[in-house]
């Protein structure tokens, strides 16, 4: 007879939140840029790199 194993729910304190719910401004406000612009234009280029100096301070790579 096979036993289940016990699985144990990550600890809070310690476990790295979800990509989607971090820098949630900063986020917005990139979508909105490239929405609106576009990615060619250049004009969003301070908000991605915002954006993703955000994202890799909650350990994040963002390409």
């Amino acid at each position: 007879m096979v036993e289940p194993k016990e699985t144990k729910a990550p600890d809070a304190s310690t476990s790295k939140p979800k990509p989607c719910c971090v820098c949630i401004p900063q986020k917005q406000s990139r979508d909105e840029c490239l929405l609106l612009n576009g990615q060619e234009s250049g004009k969003c280029d301070s908000i991605i790199q915002e954006y993703k100096t955000c994202m890799k301070g909650f350990g994040f790579e963002v390409n």
